[in-house]
Parts: structure tokens; sequence; C-alpha cells
């Protein structure tokens, strides 16, 4: 699978990823890495700077937001992008903190509902 160069943030400000995890490196960077529903690809974002879980989307350093779709996932494509990203940047070391991520909005949406119950 060929490793493609993405549009600018300017281009595509905003991307939806399906299948997705989010991988701590041991610079204390998170990444997005996922399947990325636009341009049908694997994608890993830069880091990410912000994270709204009510929205299950994230700013990156790039200034581009990311949308978490469904569930975390593990995908072929993105996870064969994260293997040659992380050689490119040396990344020595990265752990799978997808779940927190997911628990976050998880916990936000079932406060918002209980919310509305009231």
């Amino acid at each position: 699978m060929p490793i493609w160069s993405v549009m600018g943030v300017e281009e595509q400000p905003d991307i939806t990823l399906q299948r997705w995890r989010v991988y701590e490196t041991e610079r204390g960077q998170h990444h997005f890495v996922g399947y990325c529903i636009e341009n049908r690809s694997g994608r890993v974002s830069s880091a990410i700077v912000s994270y709204d879980a009510n929205a299950k989307a994230g700013i990156t350093r790039s200034g581009r937001r990311y949308v978490l779709s469904g569930n975390p996932g593990f995908d072929e494509d993105a996870l064969h992008v994260w293997s040659f990203w992380s050689q490119r940047f040396r990344v020595k070391e990265a752990k799978d903190v997808s779940e927190e991520y997911f628990k976050q909005s998880r916990e936000r949406a079932s406060s918002s509902h209980a919310r509305r119950k009231e």
C-alpha cells in the first residue's frame, strides 16, 4: 500500500475517521489513527492539541479537525500508515490510549442523556 501526500488544511479542514485508534508516543503526543471516509484511506494525524468529548472531535497541531465516528477499531490501511509514520518520525514506543477517548465520549453522552431526562 503506497503512502500518499495529503491535502492541506485549507483544502480539507475536517476529517472523519472510522475504525479509529489514538496512540500516545514516548514524547507524550497523542495521534488519531484511522480510516478516513472522505479519502477512503488510512490516516495519521499530527499531535492532538484539544479534544471535545461531546462532539467526539479533536483539533490537531496542523489545525485540522478530526471527527471520530463509531467505536474504536482497527483498519489495516491505517495501521500501515501508522507504521510508516512511526518509522519516519522515529517513534520508539507507542501506547494505545483509544479507550480513554472512547470512555470520555461515552461518559459525556450518558450525562447529557441523563440531564435531558430530568
